[in-house]
């Protein structure tokens, strides 16, 4: 039967991997084992040369050596096939199918549209931060938008931003930001004091694919390489501009939290 034959194969491939590991770990085993041997049984009036002994150890320590670069070489080996498989996956797919999709990616860069969209862009925390700010600067690296965006309490005070998927809202029209493409920067802080990563994360509709070179999409203005997708789903997407998605201020799909912005931080004084 085709099955058992499988079966068959498949344990037999096992079993002799399983004895040729099994040989070599008795080897080493017997090496040294012959070694203490040696010097339990050696005659006292005629010990083993010194020389020949500091050799035979050399040669065991050559062997074990040997055994654990090989065992590296396998591990990275295997690591490397994981890398390729990953790249083979990301190489694989066509960005020509992806046009008229929603995706997420990961990036920093949101674009507005001349109806001054609001926009929803992803992010993810990996630990608790007491602080957090959100940047925003135009192609001239100038400062358009500064706040906060821990969550707040019922009180409307301030709370921890936790580990998790959280969305960050935003509203151009609030800075009367033109349209175009912006850098997006997010900084966080712990209770010790330590720098907080967030990852950043941009969704939009794809509007177009780059075949030429590393293949790629846009997302309006902003090209993006699609080993940086995360997500693709259908077109949610039906009259809201490319930068994001409708600012309800309700919790997202999957149990995300939606993190609202807080007041504005006082601008920095002039240097």
């Amino acid at each position: 039967m085709p099955g058992l034959e499988g079966i068959g194969i498949d344990t037999a491939i096992a079993a002799e991997a399983e004895r040729v590991a099994a040989q070599e770990e008795v080897g080493q085993a017997d090496f040294l084992k012959l070694l203490v041997a040696q010097l339990e049984n050696q005659d006292p009036l005629n010990p083993q040369d010194s020389a020949a002994f500091a050799a035979q150890l050399a040669q065991f320590s050559s062997v074990e050596q040997l055994v654990a670069i090989r065992s590296g070489i396998d591990e990275l080996a295997v690591l490397l096939s994981g890398e390729s498989s990953e790249s083979e996956q990301a190489a694989n797919i066509d960005p020509t199918n992806l046009v008229g999709r929603e995706v997420v990616v990961f990036g920093s860069q949101i674009e507005v549209d001349d109806l001054q969209t609001p926009i929803r862009l992803p992010l993810r925390m990996i630990e608790d931060a007491v602080e957090a700010t959100v940047r925003i600067y135009d192609t001239e690296g100038v400062l358009r938008h500064e706040a906060s965006i821990l969550p707040l309490d019922a009180n409307g005070r301030p709370i921890s931003l936790r580990p998790g998927d959280h969305d960050y809202l935003f509203d151009p029209s609030d800075r009367n930001l033109p349209p175009g493409v912006y850098a997006i920067e997010f900084t966080a802080t712990g209770a010790a004091g330590q720098d907080v990563t967030i990852l950043p994360m941009v969704e939009g509709l794809v509007t177009g694919a780059i075949l030429t070179g590393e293949p790629s999409i846009r997302l309006g203005s902003r090209i993006f390489s699609v080993e940086d997708i995360l997500e693709v789903r259908l077109s949610t997407q039906a009259g809201v501009g490319t930068g994001g998605t409708n600012m309800s201020g309700l919790p997202t799909g999957g149990g995300q939290t939606v993190v609202q912005p807080i007041a504005p931080l006082p601008p920095r004084p002039a240097s």
